[in-house]
């Protein structure tokens, strides 16, 4: 499995351009960004509720070496230079500005699919700004203000969820006013990761949910439920009470599907995941397309197995893990 973060801009064949970065040069810094997912309360956050969210062992790395501001992913046939025209410049750009660097090239890759839901464009700000940072001696706080000011180039007035992810990697409680508040986990756990190949829109989503909020105003419980399953999760989190959660994302995918941002494939990945065997299964992110999360102790196997089966891409993530842990576990068959 290997997709490239095209949300961040038009793919630039990479070929061999004049600006490519040679091979051999020295790294001096190597940077990691969590991809992410929300466990609990999307849509719902957007309305003042409280959504739980949790980085991922995988996510995106960024090699920096001495250069001139350009950045490379060759496995995604991407490349941009700071300042110009793509969002990826741009954002290579914001970052090097906040940083005071202008001398350095960087070039990134990662096993994280792109709009899908899972963060890819605030693991890829906040990998190149940890790696530009730490390789010029700047302080690791500049990194997190660096990440935050590429965010702002790719999604306008991001909430600060995916950044806070993709910072730490581990699950956290978010309301808006209240920010990111971790949250203990006395245990990492294993989530299914099922792709249903749509590419989802985030303004889209959340547009046709606020003109069904407008239109029917018994939407507005809904919301509410999101964000009490939100702090339900929260609590089973903390008591490591795997069961307990695998039953609040089947609440939760009934609710989203009532907000109408579930899909036939979402809807199919969902089903398949708990026949065979997983405790419990939901769409996460915006919805319409993007990705399907499940927690199935002791059967993630048999779920990547039947997702495959049905043509479906899966693979394996922790949440609530440290650093040593990252990469994806394993990956199902592509379709």
């Amino acid at each position: 499995m290997r997709a490239g973060p095209h949300d961040i801009g038009p793919p630039h064949d990479v070929g061999a351009p004049p600006d490519a970065l040679p091979e051999d040069r020295r790294v001096l810094a190597r940077g990691f960004g969590h991809g992410k997912v929300i466990l609990l309360g999307e849509h719902a956050v957007v309305y003042d509720q409280p959504a739980l969210a949790a980085g991922l062992s995988l996510g995106v790395w960024a090699d920096v070496t001495d250069g001139t501001g350009h950045l490379t992913a060759p496995d995604w046939r991407l490349h941009g230079r700071a300042g110009d025209a793509t969002p990826l410049g741009q954002a290579l750009s914001a970052i090097l500005r906040r940083l005071d660097v202008a001398d350095v090239d960087v070039r990134i890759g990662g096993e994280l699919p792109a709009r899908s839901g899972l963060g890819s464009s605030a693991a890829i700000a906040m990998a190149v700004a940890r790696a530009v940072a730490q390789a010029r001696g700047r302080d690791p706080e500049a990194a997190l203000a660096a990440a935050t000011d590429a965010e702002v180039i790719f999604h306008g007035t991001p909430s600060g969820i995916d950044l806070a992810a993709a910072a730490s990697g581990q699950i956290g409680l978010f309301q808006r006013g209240a920010g990111w508040r971790p949250v203990a986990v006395p245990q990492s756990m294993t989530l299914c990761v099922g792709l249903s190949g749509l590419q989802r829109d985030t303004h889209a989503q959340v547009g046709a949910v606020a003109r069904l909020r407008q239109r029917t105003p018994q939407v507005e419980s809904i919301l509410v439920a999101l964000g009490e399953v939100a702090l339900g999760g929260k609590r089973a989190v903390e008591q490591g009470d795997v069961d307990e959660l695998g039953r609040l994302f089947d609440v939760a995918h009934g609710l989203l599907a009532a907000l109408r941002v579930s899909s036939l494939e979402l809807d199919t990945l969902v089903h398949h995941a708990r026949a065979a065997g997983a405790v419990g299964a939901k769409l996460t992110g915006a919805g319409g397309g993007g990705a399907v999360i499940a927690l199935a102790p002791g059967h993630e196997r048999d779920v990547l197995s039947r997702w495959a089966a049905a043509g479906f891409t899966g693979f394996l993530a922790r949440i609530g893990s440290t650093r040593q842990d990252a990469g994806p576990l394993e990956q199902g068959a592509s379709k």
